[in-house]
């Protein structure tokens, strides 16, 4: 008896230990992991919200609007210095220096766009010149590059895209002075020193466009790594906090097992007893935290136990697991948020160009039909400037549910593509579907009639939309940014034959295709005009 009892000491001197040491990791759990899980939870949200920022100030076309994303990024980024973490403050820091120099780009890239505009309001040609048709021509293809470079955004001047006009507009300009005196051929001289100095402005504002990728690129790196960083270091924290109760779980049932072998009969109630009130809540406190680790959708439960200790471990392991559900969720949700446009609800220009490059891949592979459509509301600045930017808006929403509503087949993807242009992709579709859907959307939106929302009593907004339309067979598919250009050829030649149009252009037909002939389709359609 008296060796039992010792024995039975012995064992109570090696687990009391093993108790306290959980204790203790139950309050560290409380006091320190579970604060730290939820302040880092909070700062990848705020590290999501100045990667909006960031996304927000290079898309824009408004200063206004980047700077109240700069100030809101930077009253995000000051925040960081209160926490006791240099990296991250160091790090946020660069990220507002980065958003900082794509603001002065596009300060740069406006007074450029504005002596861009002044230049080539000189470009036209004077009356005086002799008149026919290279004169005719000459100034048709003037004026259309005016259009060009009025419709352009800031961030989508390309060098490349305009450089062959500009060569095309030098011949011309150099044809049309060959022959002439030289008091006739001055103005022309002239026009081409003027058209020097546009291709000048341009190649710089390409050059700053392409710096603007680089900063937004450098910058989103800068806040993945300090999202990464605070995930890293919660998984270390659960990862620690799942050894040690491991641990000392195993410890405390090695001990207990050769306890109740010890013991025999008399010992089979005791380790009952330990078995239901000790072992099992730390079990499931560990195959609780193993089921977080694995990632599982469900919330973890664990019932209630007689000691405090343990008690206190089964409810920080629960709060940890709704607490890692909802950072879940929140990722989950962000994500979603990075595929879709804010505004519109439909998917965004980088959703687009993930799903274009996986049809025109899929369409190699199974050599199936493809079809894209541009749509761009005609005459939406005007729209704007006259009703104001709510109003603009809600066109912009109008086309979206229409869009919505007329692309429900599986495959089928409509983005906007920025500003009040607008893409749908159409994978499976004939050239005569595709048209067809085409004119429905052309004649859904003329059909549409919304409310003004700048006060105006009785005002209604009636707007129209031109949509270009590319298809390819799938013998020889094109790259994505061939595709794209000669939708928007398609787009650009229906503003150019007076808006609410449709325009297609179709790729040549191949051998195996030689019963199709490849011609340009169009449809007329009359213009509707905004009250």
């Amino acid at each position: 008896m008296f060796g039992l009892l010792l024995f039975m000491g012995l064992i109570t001197w090696l687990v009391v230990p093993l108790l306290t040491d959980i204790h203790d990791n139950s309050r560290q759990t409380r006091e320190q992991h579970l604060p730290e899980i939820v302040n880092n939870q909070r700062l990848a949200l705020k590290i999501e919200k100045i990667s909006g920022y960031l996304n927000t100030i290079y898309w824009s076309q408004h200063a206004r609007q980047e700077r109240n994303s700069r100030l809101q990024a930077q009253v995000l980024i000051q925040s960081f210095m209160l926490e006791q973490v240099p990296y991250l403050a160091t790090a946020t820091v660069k990220s507002l220096e980065t958003i900082r120099l794509l603001i002065n780009l596009r300060n740069l890239q406006r007074e450029r766009m504005a002596q861009v505009a002044s230049l080539s309001a000189a470009l036209p040609l004077p009356a005086s010149l002799p008149a026919g048709s290279p004169r005719t021509r000459l100034q048709r293809d003037i004026t259309a590059f005016r259009l060009r470079l009025s419709s352009l955004a800031l961030n989508e001047v390309r060098w490349d895209q305009l450089a062959a006009d500009l060569s095309a507009l030098r011949r011309q300009l150099q044809d049309a002075a060959r022959g002439l005196p030289a008091p006739a051929a001055e103005p022309l001289a002239r026009r081409q020193q003027t058209l020097d100095e546009v291709a000048l402005r341009l190649q710089e504002m390409s050059a700053l466009n392409r710096q603007a990728e680089r900063l937004l690129h450098d910058g989103r790196e800068q806040l993945e790594q300090v999202a990464n960083y605070l995930t890293t270091d919660a998984a270390l924290q659960v990862q620690q906090l799942n050894g040690d109760i491991g641990t000392n779980a195993r410890a405390v049932a090695g001990y207990t097992y050769a306890l109740i072998g010890v013991m025999a009969v008399m010992s089979l109630l005791l380790f009952r007893a330990l078995q239901h009130f000790m072992l099992r809540p730390v079990e499931a406190s560990v195959a609780g935290l193993r089921a977080i680790e694995r990632g599982g959708d469900s919330q973890v439960r664990l019932p209630p136990v007689l000691f405090s200790e343990l008690n206190t471990i089964c409810r920080a392991v629960e709060d940890y697991s709704a607490l890692t559900r909802d950072l879940r969720k929140v990722n989950d949700a962000l994500h979603r948020l990075s595929q879709q446009d804010g505004l519109t609800g439909l998917a965004n220009r980088r959703c687009f160009d993930e799903s274009l490059l996986q049809e025109l891949v899929r369409v190699r592979r199974h050599r199936s039909p493809l079809a894209l459509l541009m749509l761009d509301i005609d005459y939406f600045k005007q729209l704007n400037d006259r009703l104001g930017h709510v109003s603009g808006d809600e066109c912009l929403k109008a086309l979206a549910a229409v869009l919505s509503r007329l692309s429900q087949r599986p495959g089928e993807l409509a983005a906007r593509y920025g500003g009040e242009e607008f893409v749908l992709i159409l994978p499976g579709c004939s050239p005569e579907q595709c048209l067809q859907l085409a004119e429905r959307i052309r004649a859904a939106v003329a059909a549409l009639c919304l409310p003004a929302a700048n006060g105006e009593r009785n005002a209604e907004i009636r707007f129209t939309v031109s949509i270009g339309v590319a298809w390819t067979d799938g013998g020889e598919p094109p790259s994505p940014d061939d595709f794209i250009q000669r939708t928007d050829r398609a787009l650009y030649q229906a503003k150019l034959a007076g808006r609410n149009r449709v325009r297609a252009e179709w790729e040549p037909a191949t051998a195996a295709n030689a019963s199709v002939q490849a011609r340009p389709v169009a449809i007329e359609a009359p213009w509707r005009r905004v009250l």
